[in-house]
Parts: structure tokens; sequence; C-alpha cells
């Protein structure tokens, strides 16, 4: 579980930050406001690890409902430019998804603070790449759409594995490696999200010729 909240909190940190983009923002006011979701993540995942509520049957039908919800309210809010609806409803799935996975997960302190920690610096960086995105050939607003489609697929995909992954035998993988589900997805994030980046940036180029 505690896998399947890093991955969330890298996708929804970056969504956060690519509404955020929405806004302009000096980097002294960029430090403070990813500090302080930095902070609230890290409160967030101590006080949701001390609930003890029996859920881990039934993430796939959780993951289910968070990709449903994330890719419908992307496409309502997006057609009728709500962004910051669109804003406020991600931050109400990304709290409600934190405290969900927290629950079930046995993360100690160090990972907490190393969670919060990549969110302050995915939160960081990513409102830093907004820059660019804005002179892109397509609306920004497409990107965002885009973006939180992936994600929402990504979720989805969540669901549909998500039994078949905790019934999986760990002791089969060498974490030499890092072969395991979890680092795979992450890797895949990383991917898609750099694919996406490099994509808007091609296209820009070809349209300034």
């Amino acid at each position: 579980m505690g896998g399947y909240l890093l991955v969330l909190l890298v996708l929804f940190s970056a969504n956060i930050a690519l509404l955020l983009g929405n806004t302009k923002i000096n980097n002294l006011k960029l430090l403070v406001i990813s500090a302080i979701f930095s902070i609230f993540t890290f409160a967030l995942m101590n006080l949701s690890s001390n609930i003890n509520i029996g859920l881990l049957d039934y993430f796939g039908y959780i993951f289910l409902v968070i990709s449903i919800l994330t890719f419908f309210i992307m496409a309502y809010c997006t057609k009728n430019n709500n962004f910051r609806a669109l804003f406020y409803s991600v931050i109400i799935i990304f709290i409600t998804s934190v405290v969900l996975l927290s629950s079930q997960s046995s993360l100690d302190l160090f990972s907490h603070i190393s969670y919060s920690l990549l969110f302050f610096i995915i939160l960081f960086v990513v409102y830093q790449l907004t820059k660019l995105l804005h002179h892109a050939k397509r609306q920004y607003s497409v990107i965002i759409g885009e973006y939180m489609a992936l994600a929402s697929i990504l979720i989805f995909l969540f669901a549909l594995t998500y039994n078949s992954t905790l019934n999986l035998n760990y002791a089969m993988f060498s974490s030499f490696l890092i072969l395991t589900p979890t680092y795979q997805l992450i890797y895949v994030i990383i991917g898609i999200f750099v694919v996406l980046v490099a994509g808007v940036l091609i296209n820009d180029m070809r349209g300034n010729r």
C-alpha cells in the first residue's frame, strides 16, 4: 500500500502543480505553497496511519471510483473552463486517497517524511515546467486534460491489477534489480510525463518554423 501511496502522491502533486500553473506565482510564494502542501501531506499521512479500518480487499473498487471521478470531473471542468472547481476537486480526491491508503499502510516516520519531501520537490519542479508549457502550441487547458486523462487511466489499471498484485509473492523479486510492480509503475509514470512534455515542446518547435 505504501507503493500505491507513493505513486498517487506523484500523480496528484504534478496535477496540483499543473493547475497552479494557471496563476502567476513568484518563486518565494511557490516555496511557501509547496511547503504548506508538503507539511499538510505529512500530517495527513501520520494521522491517517492511526486509523484501523479493514479496506484491503476493497481497494480494487476504490481505485476504480477514484479513476472514474478523476476522469469525469476533468472532462466536465475543462469543457466549462472551470479550473477553480477542478483544483478543489483534485484536492478533495487527493486528501481522500491519502487518508484511505495511509490507513492501510505500515509506513514509518522516515517514509512519511520522504514522501512529503517528494511531494514538495515535484510540486515545485513541475510548476517551473508549466512556464514552458504555456508557450506550447496547444492550449494549456488541453495539456491539463491530457495529463489527468493519463492519470485516470493509470489508476484504472491499478483497479484492474490490484487483486493480482496483492497476491504476488514478493520473495520472487530481487530488490537489487528493482523488479517489483510498484517500481515499474513509477517508471511508467516518469516515462509518460517525459513523453508528454517532450511532445508539447516538439509540437511548439514545429509550429515556430
